[in-house]
């Protein structure tokens, strides 16, 4: 009997406990007519909301960071200070290692508030969370067995994408558009990083990055040529651009490695019209095998297989052609 009287005691003391714990921590507010939980309550202002979370983001408290930039949209709303709370949710997932998680929330600043002067900062970080990834994916590039090592590229991509959305047609722009190039040909995206590159310099005509942008284009298509034996149009695109970059910037360091590059180049392609008159030559179909080795002779006098072309037309003369034709013909190969 003791023993029930002393079990009954307990749990009312318990439920006394409980209920003054409850009373504690919930009140009633006139202003907004209903319980608010106390231990809920945003500090006084929105500026010191988002100064405690940001102070909670130094000492390292991230989850509780987050709560706290949480508990701003819901007392605070869009007040003035809700840009800068959007930016510290930004900071927050950075230093959560949380890349793309953070562009995006740095991204809401600009789009949800148009009126912010943040875009600045907003623009920075995005273009720090890039170069990092960008930074990231190149220390991965020599580790040849590792999975998903090109992942980070393709990342930045992402982030450099918004930086573009954000400020579309301005310098800011361009380098991101470049920086979108520059990470698809990392990736040995060869069209696409030609298609970023290109426009670069169709669509930001006068910015800095145009000399980057039309180098990197050059080394793009040099990049995706293939033997002689296959398909030559990108040697050939890769001739165009070279070209292109020699006449725009002849005072370049970089136009000497890029006519070494043509010079390949050259060579591939008449590589592959002089194998084009040999299938011919060993088809016995003499007259179109002379017209490719009289394109390859006349047309790619730079290259070394000339010779060889040169030397086949002397060994087979065209029995159309006049004597002094042929002494001409022997001259140009000697």
């Amino acid at each position: 009997m003791r023993r029930r009287v002393f079990q009954v005691g307990l749990v009312a003391g318990l439920l006394c406990v409980l209920s003054f714990s409850a009373v504690a921590q919930w009140t009633w507010t006139p202003q907004t007519g209903r319980w608010i939980n106390l231990k809920n309550l945003p500090k006084e202002t929105p500026e010191l909301q988002v100064e405690y979370a940001r102070s909670l983001l130094l000492e390292g408290d991230l989850k509780k960071a987050i709560r706290e930039t949480n508990k701003f949209d819901s007392f605070y709303g869009d007040t003035d200070m809700a840009d800068r709370n959007q930016f510290v949710r930004g900071e927050i997932r950075m230093a959560q290692d949380k890349p793309l998680a953070a562009s995006q929330e740095f991204q809401l600043v600009v789009s949800s508030y148009p009126d912010t002067s943040l875009y600045g900062d907003v623009i920075a970080k995005q273009y720090e969370i890039g170069d990092s990834l960008y930074e990231k994916g190149q220390a991965k590039l020599d580790k040849r067995w590792r999975m998903f090592r090109k992942r980070p590229f393709k990342q930045a991509i992402q982030v450099y994408s918004l930086v573009i959305d954000s400020q579309p047609f301005t310098d800011e722009a361009a380098e991101a558009q470049y920086k979108v190039g520059l990470c698809h040909h990392t990736r040995e995206e060869y069209v696409e990083a030609a298609y970023e590159y290109r426009r670069v310099i169709e669509d930001y005509t006068g910015s800095d990055w145009v000399d980057d942008a039309s180098y990197g284009l050059a080394t793009c298509y040099s990049d995706a040529s293939l033997p002689p034996a296959y398909d030559q149009e990108p040697s050939r695109l890769a001739i165009d651009a070279i070209d292109e970059f020699t006449a725009r910037y002849e005072g370049d360091d970089r136009v000497a490695e890029l006519k070494e590059k043509r010079v390949v180049m050259r060579e591939n392609i008449a590589q592959q019209r002089l194998q084009t008159a040999q299938f011919y030559e060993k088809r016995r179909n003499f007259k179109a095998a002379r017209i490719y080795y009289k394109v390859v002779a006349e047309n790619f006098e730079d290259t070394a297989t000339a010779q060889t072309a040169l030397q086949w037309l002397a060994d087979n003369p065209d029995p159309e052609m006049s004597p002094s034709e042929r002494v001409l013909q022997a001259k140009r190969v000697s």
